[in-house]
């Protein structure tokens, strides 16, 4: 906790205080990017949940920046539109997550996605940034370095069932052998990561920008109610919408005159 009086603030701001390993408490400028594109994206992950939308409500300016060790900055909320503010909202979702994750506890409503972008937090604090502490009106939460072996914990094991989801394939990375790629399913999470074998490889770039059948192991957190990882044994490449119309046409008429006499209408109301 800091020990520095608390700069009083508006619910639409926050201060965040970052001691660095240099001299002085410096920081290592890539360790303050990482550090702030963190925030930045655990901030609008709340964000698109309050809004309800598919991008960011907010943008964040710095109104005050100090270097006197150690480095201290205060932000404000501001909306990208007017009459729809979700600022104090997002910043009291936020410090009331990280106090419940700090407590052992998982933070209500909040899905697999929110949560791994709460671990991300605690990343630079593995590298040179010694104290990270956000600081929201009167009070400041000293960030864990631990912050996601704690998340983990209230996760919980993987349960693994072997099955199958439909999606749209993307970002697929093979450098190194990495053999990754996300599929974006018709419903539930917004989004799996895949991990593939080399012999599955062909298909894998051949179902890029399209709908996809993953077979595999479904990797599920206790309480999630879908997959966050498929180990993937195949890829099965759906018929695009074209290629449906195209066979839906090609079977019009083969039952012709086998509807006991009746029209297909009145045949399917009578079953």
């Amino acid at each position: 906790m800091l020990c520095n009086e608390t700069i009083k603030m508006t619910n639409k701001r926050f201060k965040i205080t970052l001691k660095g390993d240099e001299a002085n408490n410096s920081l290592r400028l890539g360790d303050l990017i990482d550090q702030l594109d963190a925030l930045k994206n655990v901030l609008n992950h709340i964000d698109k949940r309050i809004s309800d939308r598919k991008s960011p409500s907010l943008y964040y300016r710095i109104t005050e920046l100090s270097m006197n060790s150690p480095v201290t900055m205060e932000v404000e909320a501001v909306s990208k539109q007017k009459n729809d503010d979700h600022g104090s909202a997002v910043i009291k979702r936020f410090s009331d997550d990280l106090l419940q994750v700090i407590k052992g506890k998982r933070p209500y409503n909040a899905d697999l996605e929110l949560l791994e972008s709460y671990k991300s937090l605690a990343k630079p604090l593995k590298k040179h940034i010694l104290q990270f502490v956000l600081s929201v009106e009167s009070q400041d939460i000293d960030i864990p370095r631990s912050l996601d072996s704690m998340i983990e914990d209230i996760l919980g094991p993987d349960q693994i069932e072997y099955g199958s989801i439909v999606g749209s394939l993307d970002v697929i990375d093979i450098h190194n052998d990495r053999n990754n790629f996300k599929v974006y399913p018709m419903v539930g999470a917004t989004c799996v990561k895949c991990h593939f074998k080399s012999d599955v490889l062909h298909k894998a770039l051949s179902g890029i920008n399209h709908f996809v059948e993953i077979t595999g192991e479904l990797h599920y957190k206790k309480a999630e109610k879908f997959p966050h990882f498929i180990n993937v044994a195949n890829i099965d490449i759906l018929p695009d919408d074209s290629e449906i119309r195209h066979l839906l046409s090609s079977i019009r008429g083969i039952a012709k005159d086998n509807f006991l006499g009746i029209s297909s209408t009145e045949y399917v109301d009578s079953i």
